[in-house]
């Protein structure tokens, strides 16, 4: 009966086996989002399993959204919906980002309440905890997928009267603070961190539980320095990704050499 049990399971351990094979090697520096991978022939003999499980197992990562096929031009790593670019212009939204790697941004406005600030709220706003701050929570879209869901936070005395409805209305915040409240986005001071989704979180970007997400959280403030938003962006692990631009290195000039006892 054991060994019954066991040859059963042995054809599904291999499966397994494989499927993680190959997804080391595509997360190796060899390979990038949007890369073709290598031929069936190719990956029979790297994995060593046959042809038809090959093909079970592609069939999976891609209707899991890490492969996909391009007709007969083979199979391919899938190409990352949104490239965020860290060194964008901070009045940049993400619906001209969006726009800007030719998709259609879109976006739903999940939450917008006015309430107290925490103690960590106002000390990133740098305002007194218990002062009204404005919460917007939005699911934001490119070609209708999800992508990424963002959560603001607005200092509630630099945006009286704000609502909702203004906002879906402008269709951008960074728009509404500027032609309502002639409030500027000019300087961002955040990071990138990967972290692992919520339940409300997977559901919305449509992945499986405890998925990986990269999370940026930041402040954004005016030309006097002033906080006019604290951003938590949590992203799709697979649909987004964020690019640096190298603006060169500035080196300082270094001091003439002095010998001791000169």
């Amino acid at each position: 009966m054991s060994d019954l049990a066991s040859g059963k399971r042995r054809p599904r351990k291999a499966y397994i086996e494989a499927k993680k094979t190959l997804l080391s090697y595509l997360n190796t520096p060899e390979f990038t989002n949007g890369d073709q991978i290598p031929p069936e022939r190719e990956l029979v003999a790297l994995l060593g399993v046959s042809r038809m499980t090959l093909r079970k197992i592609l069939a999976e990562l891609v209707e899991g959204g890490i492969l996909e096929r391009r007709g007969n031009q083979g199979t391919w790593l899938r190409q990352a919906t949104i490239a965020r670019p860290l060194t964008t212009p901070v009045e940049q939204g993400i619906g001209q980002i969006t726009e800007m790697n030719g998709a259609k941004a879109g976006s739903q406005l999940l939450y917008f309440q006015h309430a107290p600030a925490s103690t960590r709220i106002a000390r990133w706003l740098q305002i007194q905890p218990g002062d009204p701050v404005v919460v917007i929570k939005r699911l934001r879209l490119a070609d209708d997928e999800p992508f990424c869901l963002e959560t603001s936070y607005l200092p509630g005395n630099r945006v009286p009267g704000m609502t909702g409805h203004m906002l879906e209305q402008q269709g951008s915040l960074y728009k509404l603070l500027a032609e309502f409240y002639h409030l500027h986005a000019a300087s961002d001071n955040g990071s990138v961190q990967v972290g692992r989704m919520n339940e409300e979180e997977h559901t919305l970007l449509q992945v499986p539980p405890d998925s990986p997400s990269l999370v940026y959280r930041g402040t954004i403030s005016d030309g006097l320095g002033i906080p006019l938003e604290y951003l938590v962006s949590v992203n799709h692990p697979e649909r987004v990704v964020f690019n640096v631009q190298n603006r060169g290195i500035v080196v300082a000039p270094q001091s003439p050499l002095i010998e001791p006892g000169h």
